[in-house]
């Protein structure tokens, strides 16, 4: 259907093609036959020389619209080779992040197959065969074999924010199996392995699996801290340590969620090796915890120095200090207000962890002292890290039992 436009100008030039033919003929220049041939003729003339105005207005606007076309399709060739550009990148920073994972893993492997190697060779017992815990005898044997056949289970204890009681942080726990599928427990089979200086295969064995829940974590891009727990003879052990130092070296993109943790007592009375070792540790940007603090008077200045970044403290404890008016942190009795506690440690750059949290009294007593985390089986026991190790459904890592 024409537009409404072209309606009118048709008319427009009708209506002068007429008036030119009455005019021709009102004057008496020429026949009435002839007067409105002119007229047809003005018309045709009048549609001729509209009709080249249109073709030519309807020419520039396809001209300008193919330059628009060719210079859309030139950006978007641009476009196509700076995202060919950015693929070719992607794909070299993946073949190279492949070459790196391979790196690692035959590392990993030769590290586990050096431990499996160390584990199987004869280790002198200094203290008889077998130990008694809990009316359970355990031999070294057991110990040195659950380990040789790697059924070695990573337990992990939520670490809460208060009072909202948010998972913020995991401790990890080894725990061996015996060959009967039986869950030796750490009082059993700890001594045992420090006696026959297995300790440092134990760790090694506790990171690989802390490393291997991390990066589980960070391929879901979530974060979560968890607390690896070394004994002091891997700090110490110089033989040992230059593999350990070089596995979390290749790891070291973890710093920021895996956290190194120490006894109190293995902390003030660590030896020059092991306190170089651990500054080597913190150069790479991992942090320390300190534990089963037992003497609260602090020095927080040296674990500031030592890279000591969090410490724990049994709830019980901590509160039994603040109301016999022990000194903590090396100040006067006393001269803490409650909500300032945690305040004393956040000054050298440490948090306070508040453990072995049982009651719900004793978190009352705690949130009084402002500390931020708590942990304890009244946030949750520790518990067997699943093979799938992920929950989509809002639990960070999925717990077995």
């Amino acid at each position: 259907m024409p537009r409404a436009s072209d309606i009118l100008i048709l008319l427009t030039y009708v209506m002068i093609a007429v008036v030119a033919a009455i005019g021709f003929e009102f004057f008496g220049l020429m026949s009435t036959a002839t007067a409105w041939m002119m007229g047809a003729i003005v018309f045709i003339a009048a549609g001729m020389a509209h009709s080249a105005a249109s073709h030519a207005a309807e020419r520039r606007t396809t001209e300008e619209e193919i330059r628009g076309l060719k210079s859309a399709n030139l950006a978007l060739a641009e476009e196509f080779e700076a995202a060919q550009r950015r693929l070719d990148e992607i794909t070299d920073e993946l073949r190279c992040e492949a070459v790196e994972r391979d790196n690692a893993f035959v590392h990993e492997v030769k590290v586990l197959e050096d431990l499996v190697r160390r584990v199987g060779e004869p280790i002198p017992d200094r203290s008889g065969h077998a130990i008694e815990a809990s009316g359970k005898a355990v031999s070294i044997d057991v110990v040195r074999e659950a380990l040789q056949a790697n059924r070695v289970d990573l337990y992990l204890q939520p670490i809460v924010t208060l009072p909202q009681r948010r998972i913020m942080f995991y401790e990890s726990f080894t725990r061996l199996r015996d060959a009967a599928g039986r869950v030796l427990a750490p009082g059993v089979f700890l001594e045992v392995a420090e006696r026959a200086n297995l300790m440092t295969e134990v760790d090694n064995v506790l990171l690989f699996r802390c490393v291997q829940i991390l990066r589980r974590l960070t391929q879901q891009d979530r974060r979560v801290g968890i607390f690896c727990n070394v004994s002091p003879n891997s700090l110490a052990d110089e033989s040992f340590f230059p593999s350990f130092l070089d596995f979390i070296r290749q790891n070291n993109d973890l710093a920021g969620a895996l956290i190194f943790e120490i006894p109190q007592r293995a902390f003030i009375e660590r030896n020059a090796i092991a306190a170089r070792n651990m500054s080597r540790m913190v150069d790479f940007g991992f942090r320390f915890s300190v534990d089963q603090v037992t003497d609260v008077d602090l020095d927080l200045n040296e674990m500031q120095r030592a890279g000591v970044r969090f410490v724990k403290i049994a709830g019980e404890r901590l509160l039994d200090a603040v109301n016999n008016n022990e000194s903590i942190a090396g100040l006067e009795p006393g001269s803490i207000a409650h909500e300032d506690m945690a305040g004393v440690f956040a000054r050298h750059g440490i948090d306070l962890i508040v453990d072995k949290v049982e009651t719900e009294a004793t978190v009352v007593e705690v949130l009084e002292l402002d500390v931020a985390f708590g942990q304890g089986h009244l946030f949750g026991e520790p518990r067997p890290v699943r093979d799938e190790a992920l929950d989509e459904t809002g639990q960070v890592i999925r717990m077995a039992g």
